[in-house]
């Protein structure tokens, strides 16, 4: 049985690109006006410069690559930051019901969306965003401090807390500016119809962010069995929480600024992830990548295979699926099972 699951372990990261490639091909040949999977891969071959570019400035071309791929790229960027957030918060906090937004990610995100939608009109959205995300998670993590340094029960109380403080004072503002609601109420809803043109940075900023989750993959091992052991065996449980917490914090501001608030990815993947592939975090994070980043994209090829479903934004999609998922592990931990 164990050889069977170390073999069937072996094969995943490879069986998990294919599907997420697969993914990747079938959501660029889905909108309003259908095109081939040939057309794609044309396409593709050809900004690669590796077939004729003159397929670039045909009606296909410049839908596939000035329309649909930002968005595709926005979708895989986003379900893959949210899903190694989860991982990482989950292990932190040693609990399975913990996701990105936490730490009043999304509150603080939410609020900072909601000021300049209102008083400047959508202008500095995304960076008004990112930033009421950071100061949410420093002034958290700053109440969350004791003397012998940070602990993880205490953040996620001081999280939960603010978090809560901080939809207050969004209320309050929508209840103010009440012409504004609507612009706010999609906002918060999650949406990958509009992606910026500083995707490169926000995919440069979730690259570096990822790549120091993954040095601290080990340390994360040893945080899950219980910080006391982590601490025994050599573990700098102060420098791996600042750090996870920076990393995951920025990847998840950055992400969260551009789409606004799509729930549940970082809640249900790990969970998926984790029973399928084992808890070594070496193996988890790149698989939750992978699978958050496929989710997200069905979730959102959804909403475009059918008519009646284009103005659903994505968030609502996968909190339909998540909510269900939520209330299942909510009961299991219950009930021990």
């Amino acid at each position: 049985m164990l050889i069977r699951r170390n073999q069937s372990q072996s094969w995943l990261p490879g069986i998990s690109l294919v599907v997420l490639l697969l993914t990747l091909l079938v959501t660029l040949t889905k909108g309003t006006a259908p095109i081939p999977p040939i057309d794609v891969i044309n396409v593709l071959l050809a900004k690669l410069g590796l077939t004729d570019s003159d397929i670039l400035a045909t009606p296909t071309g410049i839908i596939l690559w000035e329309i649909r791929w930002p968005r595709v790229a926005l979708a895989v960027l986003a379900g893959s930051t949210l899903a190694i957030s989860g991982a990482c918060y989950q292990t932190l906090f040693r609990n399975p019901l913990a996701d990105p937004f936490i730490l009043g990610v999304s509150s603080g995100a939410a609020l900072g969306a909601a000021v300049a939608i209102t008083f400047w009109q959508g202008a500095y959205l995304t960076l008004s965003a990112f930033v009421g995300s950071a100061v949410a998670v420093a002034v958290v993590y700053f109440l969350g401090r004791q003397d012998e340094g940070a602990d993880s029960q205490q953040i996620l109380l001081a999280g939960v807390a603010f978090g809560s403080m901080l939809s207050a004072l969004l209320s309050c503002i929508m209840a103010v500016f009440s012409q504004q609601i609507h612009l706010i109420v999609f906002w918060l809803m999650g949406s990958l119809a509009s992606p910026v043109q500083s995707l490169p940075a926000v995919a440069a900023v979730v690259c570096f962010g990822m790549a120091a989750i993954l040095f601290f993959a080990r340390d994360l091992d040893l945080v899950a069995l219980g910080e006391e052991t982590a601490h025994h065996l050599g573990v700098n449980l102060p420098l791996v929480r600042l750090v996870i917490l920076g990393a995951t914090t920025l990847i998840t501001g950055a992400v969260v600024s551009v789409t606004g608030i799509i729930g549940f990815i970082g809640l249900v993947v790990p969970h998926m992830v984790r029973n399928v592939a084992g808890p070594e975090h070496v193996r988890l994070l790149p698989l939750s990548a992978v699978w958050g980043a496929t989710l997200l994209l069905w979730a959102d090829s959804l909403t475009r295979m059918f008519t009646s479903l284009v103005s659903i934004p994505v968030g609502v999609v996968t909190a339909l699926f998540g909510g269900p998922f939520f209330l299942y592990i909510l009961y299991t931990s219950r009930t021990g099972r």
